[in-house]
């Protein structure tokens, strides 16, 4: 037979499991605008029932909180950056042919430029053609060859310094990733730290998120997690960038 307190046990249970489910949700609330976070919801199940060998069989025991879950997808991750991997690309050369085209056919000048320049010059060959010993029109193609020559040499000297600002933005990219690397690597410790005792880091892990959706817009990343085997120890992390290795959770479980 249960004790004398078995019922109060069980609504013990109840308010426990609940609790947790409200602070869960506070928790969600709180953290409605933070960028990256994943809703979390407690799972429970019912206790082991307590065998009574009576005619009606099994008396219920109550209910357990069993695991805090995120609600995280990791297809529609890998499909999101692989998106936004793309749009970081076409935006970077669509800005920077924007910009060849600008210094060549500049908009706000649209009667001095290479393209006007070379046809005026060569407009005014097609003229000499027919009176070459016409000084005026020597003259004019004169005229018209210095003119292109200054905007040809005009940007030749935007394109060099636009390729000076290009091998800047690629060394403060380069810059960034290697940050982004050590920020998630970073996180990697620390979720392995709190997972070794069964403990879901689900907060660091959208903070880790974050980071290598960023970490797309730059270039193509894919992540993989592994199991171990024999189901003991920690899940294997990876970060691949076009195929190779920019974080591994080995390396950084050796620095613990």
């Amino acid at each position: 037979m249960p004790s004398t307190f078995f019922g109060l046990n069980i609504a013990v249970s109840g308010m426990s499991t609940y609790n947790a489910g409200l602070t869960t949700t506070g928790h969600n609330i709180s953290n409605v605008k933070t960028k990256g976070y994943s809703r979390q919801t407690v799972e429970q199940s019912a206790k082991e029932a307590v065998s009574l060998r009576t005619s009606y069989g099994m008396l219920g025991a109550g209910v357990d909180a069993t695991a805090i879950l995120s609600s995280r997808d990791d297809y529609y991750d890998a499909k999101y950056r692989i998106s936004n991997t793309t749009v970081g690309k076409y935006s970077t050369e669509s800005f920077y042919l924007s910009s060849i085209e600008h210094c060549i056919y500049p908009k706000e000048d649209s009667e001095g430029s290479i393209t006007n320049s070379l046809d005026s010059f060569f407009s005014s060959l097609k003229y000499l053609t027919t009176s070459s010993m016409d000084q005026t029109i020597r003259a004019q193609v004169a005229g018209y060859a210095d003119t292109l020559s200054y905007y040809v040499r005009d940007a030749a000297v935007k394109l060099q310094n636009m390729q000076v600002d290009v091998n800047t933005e690629i060394e403060t990219t380069v810059k960034q990733i290697n940050a982004y690397a050590a920020q998630i690597a970073s996180l990697n410790k620390q979720i392995n730290t709190l997972e070794a005792y069964r403990n879901p880091a689900h907060d660091l892990r959208d903070q880790r998120n974050v980071l290598i959706d960023q970490l797309s817009e730059y270039c193509n990343v894919e992540v993989k997690e592994k199991e171990p085997a024999d189901g003991v120890g920690l899940n294997q992390y990876y970060v691949y960038v076009d195929g190779a290795i920019l974080v591994d959770t080995q390396e950084v479980n050796k620095m613990q």
